[in-house]
């Protein structure tokens, strides 16, 4: 018996999802979870179990990349295929990076759906061929960075930062001159909410 675990908060979908790998595949168990507290709680309960996850990115309790991050986190990322309404090219490109197995969307037609599904049974990897990716690249943040970037998610100033980090305040900006960079971010609030959509970020604002 091979056990998918299908992260859809929507139940038609979830239902017809759930039905559609039963008339498919055989000897195989669907459980069904809606928020990305039972997801995590599913997982971490008997992580070796699931042969393959489905996973709405758009979950509650969730935020961007936040669950898929904590999937990559506990090194499922292998057997977990995005199941999602969009294709954003960031998010796309990042899962990839990542190492899950796919990226379907819901918008796809039903038997390109069933086909795809057939690939990522098989441990195909299925992402969307539309997409102009010419070099894959994972993001990733130095400790200062990060620490940087949760100190303006609190709302702190720069001289604050400063302060809590024992920098100098011009170092400070410094680091998010590089953030906003990295993250292609218009100002401070906008570095932030690309970091936690990336997953880089918890989502949880300290006060």
């Amino acid at each position: 018996m091979k056990d998918i675990l299908v992260v859809e908060d929507h139940p038609l979908v979830a239902e017809a999802t759930s039905q559609l790998l039963k008339q498919r595949f055989k000897d195989i168990d669907v459980v069904t979870v809606r928020t990305a507290t039972d997801a995590l709680r599913a997982i971490d309960e008997t992580p070796r179990r699931w042969f393959r996850i489905l996973l709405d990115l758009a979950m509650p309790g969730a935020f961007g990349l936040s669950l898929a991050k904590q999937i990559f986190d506990r090194e499922l990322a292998p057997v977990c295929c995005v199941f999602s309404a969009g294709d954003r090219d960031v998010y796309v490109q990042q899962l990839r990076a990542w190492g899950f197995l796919g990226y379907l969307t819901k918008s796809m037609p039903v038997a390109t759906l069933t086909a795809r599904l057939d690939d990522v049974m098989r441990g195909i990897g299925v992402f969307p061929s539309t997409l102009q990716v010419h070099r894959l690249t994972r993001i990733r943040l130095t400790a200062r960075q990060i620490e940087t970037l949760e100190g303006v998610q609190r709302g702190l100033s720069s001289k604050q930062i400063a302060v809590q980090m024992k920098l100098a305040e011009g170092t400070v900006n410094n680091h998010m001159a590089t953030l906003m960079q990295i993250l292609h971010a218009d100002n401070r609030s906008h570095a932030v909410a690309k970091a936690i959509s990336l997953g880089l970020l918890d989502a949880a604002t300290t006060q």
